[in-house]
């Protein structure tokens, strides 16, 4: 069997041979019409030739009986000039004739007619009457009746010649007409053969191929010769097969992962809620449909469900700033009644991602965080009555080193100097702690009061920047301040906002080396002012990071660790959030949110006049 470029190849050849063929024959057509057009034009000629010499000699004739009535040099000279013109004509005539198949000789009439001439002009004048009498006319007139024998002799030639010639032409078009019709209908039947024999199977596999594209990978193409086509048709069959076995096996193994991982959620003790980026449920744990009920299944119907609304809120804060939202506090607490007794569950919420990094959604865990409340709110009355009964001891102890360092007690040795000296910085650190205590006791016990005002940003920022910018110059640290004067103002307590950005000043100071940079940003969000503290520290351990704004969680020994304790409780007691990312060697940012000041109209009084 042929293959596909064989029978191209052969089709264009039966193409190329049918039109070569055909052009001969249309050539041939044409040169043997010319042929017989040739024939027709000498017959012509030749029987135009004859008839003038014909008229030639009754010219003659005409002549002559003039002249044997009255004898006439004129008429001589006249006879003479025109025996000379049918002379020539009968060498004209003779010539046309001598190309034509039994046409008559006109040589022996020629040299009767020469003969007669030659005695014309040899004769006396006084005999010219008696000859153009006796023998002019009579050998005129023999002569006359030859060239009309001949003549018609030669017409009933031509129209024999003119009905074969018709014939031959009738036959050549016929034959030009049906080669015509039949390289027609052989073309017709190449060009269907090369379309069934060629394009179709070129289709088919096209068609094949674009159904595995997509995504039907059983079907096959179908080509059993070995050629380029048939290559093909192998090697794409051989593709379909992988990608099917592909699929099968990356199906497989998506479905053991989705069960490996649908077994690992519902074996987390701790209720766990994955949702899409709108907060749609996509999955629960059996701890979290326990807690919230079976209507929490529904995507739709988390708002419905009890704290549900809390939980979106956490999602879209997550998804928005697109990092996890680890606070701690009442913002992220979440109070639940089981059966008779009071749960409290804190929201840790973080983005999910594909392999891509695609934003996907957000998977938030309920820690059950009773018992460390229950244990919080115990430390907080201890420190609070702890801090009120060491106040005034300390005092004391703070006004008596301060006499003894003043002499007051008499003056003092050297190494007593010292002690006192120490004595006093640690009675000042302890003083520190104790305003620290107080404050975050009255903050947990409400015993602070905010007054909330609008507040600028940038003019929060350049407060901060004024305060802390001799103590940065000395170590040689950068502090750049990043806000537009014209974003909306905050509803913020003044002293609790000074107090959050000194306390992450203060760490940013502490852990910036120097020739280090210090970022302080103000960026206004969807629903609220987003303060930014950043450095170009050391950074923070990645499991520090989740009890970071714990109470006494600083190792370092350089602060009294309740700082960002403090920073939390303000910020919450704000209406705000605050969290922290940082990695070891890139510095750390702490950021927290603040609710936008409401605009309150004003009202102008109108001059009338």
């Amino acid at each position: 069997m042929l293959s596909l470029y064989q029978r191209l190849i052969l089709g264009f050849l039966l193409l190329v041979a049918l039109v070569g063929g055909l052009g001969m024959l249309v050539r041939h057509s044409f040169v043997h019409l010319s042929a017989l057009d040739a024939q027709q034009q000498r017959a012509d000629a030749a029987v135009g030739s004859l008839s003038q010499v014909q008229a030639s000699i009754a010219r003659e004739q005409v002549l002559a009986g003039h002249m044997a009535m009255a004898a006439d040099r004129n008429l001589y000279q006249q006879l003479v000039a025109e025996g000379n013109v049918t002379d020539q004509g009968l060498v004209t005539a003779a010539q046309a004739l001598a190309t034509r198949p039994q046409a008559p000789s006109l040589q022996r009439l020629r040299e009767s007619h020469i003969r007669l001439i030659n005695r014309l002009n040899s004769a006396a004048p006084d005999t010219w009457e008696r000859l153009a009498a006796e023998t002019l006319r009579p050998q005129l007139d023999e002569i006359d009746q030859s060239i009309s024998d001949d003549l018609r002799t030669l017409f009933a030639n031509r129209t024999s010649l003119m009905a074969d010639l018709d014939h031959q032409r009738f036959l050549l078009r016929a034959r030009l007409i049906a080669a015509s019709g039949a390289s027609l209908i052989t073309a017709i039947a190449i060009s269907l053969v090369s379309i069934f024999f060629v394009i179709l199977p070129i289709r088919r596999t096209a068609k094949t191929a674009r159904l595995i594209g997509q995504g039907d990978l059983n079907q096959r193409v179908e080509w059993g010769y070995r050629d380029d086509l048939g290559d093909i048709a192998t090697e794409m069959n051989r593709m379909a097969i992988r990608l099917r076995d592909l699929r099968e096996t990356e199906s497989g193994r998506r479905q053991m992962d989705q069960q490996l991982s649908d077994a690992v959620l519902q074996s987390i003790f701790e209720p766990v809620i994955v949702t899409d980026a709108k907060g749609h449920v996509l999955k629960l744990n059996q701890a979290s449909t326990e807690l919230l009920g079976k209507a929490a299944t529904d995507r739709m119907a988390l708002t419905n469900t009890p704290g549900g609304e809390k939980i979106l809120n956490a999602v879209r804060n997550a998804v928005s700033m697109q990092r996890a939202m680890t606070g701690e506090g009442d913002a992220t607490l979440l109070p639940m009644r089981i059966g008779s007794a009071q749960r409290s569950y804190r929201l840790r919420t973080s983005p999910m991602r594909d392999g891509d990094g695609k934003l996907l959604g957000a998977v938030t865990v309920l820690e059950d965080v009773t018992e460390l409340q229950d244990i919080d709110r115990f430390k907080t009355r201890f420190l609070t009555v702890a801090s009120e009964k060491l106040r005034d001891p300390l005092q004391r102890l703070r006004l008596a080193i301060y006499a003894l360092t003043r002499g007051h007690a008499g003056e003092l040795r050297p190494l007593q100097t010292d002690i006192l000296e120490g004595a006093s910085n640690e009675a000042e650190k302890l003083d520190d702690l104790m305003a620290d205590l107080i404050e975050v006791s009255e903050l947990d016990i409400g015993r602070r009061e905010m007054k909330l005002e609008r507040l600028r940003p940038l003019d929060v920022l350049d407060d901060a920047y004024h305060r802390f910018r001799e103590q940065a110059r000395e170590k040689k640290i950068e502090i750049i301040v990043k806000a537009f004067a014209d974003i909306s103002y905050v509803h913020a307590d003044r002293r609790a906002l000074r107090s959050i950005l000194d306390n992450l000043l203060s760490n940013a100071l502490r852990y910036t080396p120097a020739g280090g940079q210090i970022r302080l940003e103000a960026t206004e969000l969807k629903d609220g002012i987003q303060f930014v503290v950043q450095d170009s520290g050391r950074g923070i351990e990645a499991e520090r990071l989740t009890t970071i704004f714990g109470r006494f969680t600083d190792n370092s020994g350089m602060g009294t660790g309740l700082g960002l304790a403090l920073v939390r409780r303000l910020v919450e007691t704000l209406g705000g959030q605050v969290s922290v990312e940082s990695r070891l060697g890139q510095g750390t940012t702490f950021s927290f949110t603040l609710p936008v000041a409401t605009t309150v109209p004003s009202r102008h009084q109108v001059e009338i006049g």
